[in-house]
């Protein structure tokens, strides 16, 4: 049987070498804790070095919590380290089903449930609960042949949520690795593009 404590976040200590970034997730974290409580504990090494829960602590040392709930598990610093990994990696590998998180969104909606609390940016929600429509392509090639004068155009692609930074990240390294000093991100972004094409622009 696992024993949650009440531990003060000042006594835990983060993991060092922990290759997880976080720090942008810690405002959303902190919402949530707000809006439900602290309702999954910190996993902790006999050490109180965190295994899981960086984001937590960090939300918690956010708000000003006196205590979080913890468990403390005897694991070596190979176990240790093996098992933070494990506990972030495995959350990439789920998807969504869009069509259903969208209906439970919207019921929360009615239900006056603060949505931005779930940790979801006010863009995101509104790609969420905004009906898809099939994109004009027509239409667009229309407005773009009425603007040839223009050096630049926006193309459209879609990915998902979860694959966002990610591909935020891809394009970032990737125009540093091909020395590409674009201040827009949108052209660095077709730069990188094109270079992965094989075509000049």
């Amino acid at each position: 049987m696992l024993k949650v404590q009440q531990i003060e976040p000042s006594k835990l200590k983060p993991w060092e070498d922990n290759p997880r970034i976080n720090d942008e997730a810690v405002d959303a974290v902190a919402e949530s804790i707000k809006s439900f409580g602290f309702n999954v504990p910190i996993l902790c090494d006999q050490e109180l070095t965190i295994i899981a829960g960086h984001t937590r602590w960090k939300a918690a040392n956010k708000i000003g919590m006196n205590s979080v709930p913890v468990i403390i598990l005897e694991l070596s610093e190979a176990q240790r380290e093996a098992f933070a990994i494990a506990d972030n990696k495995t959350g990439e590998i789920a998807d969504w089903d869009y069509s259903r998180l969208r209906e439970i969104l919207e019921k929360l909606k009615r239900k006056k449930i603060h949505l931005p609390s779930l940790g979801y940016s006010q863009g995101e929600l509104h790609a969420l609960l905004t009906p898809q429509k099939e994109f004009d392509w027509k239409a667009f090639e229309e407005r773009f042949k009425s603007k040839l004068t223009s050096m630049y155009v926006f193309f459209p692609i879609k990915v998902s949520l979860e694959m966002k930074d990610l591909f935020k990240r891809a394009i970032k390294e990737l125009a540093d690795e091909q020395g590409i000093k674009e201040k827009d991100p949108a052209k660095a972004a077709g730069q990188v593009i094109a270079f992965l094409l094989g075509v000049s622009q």
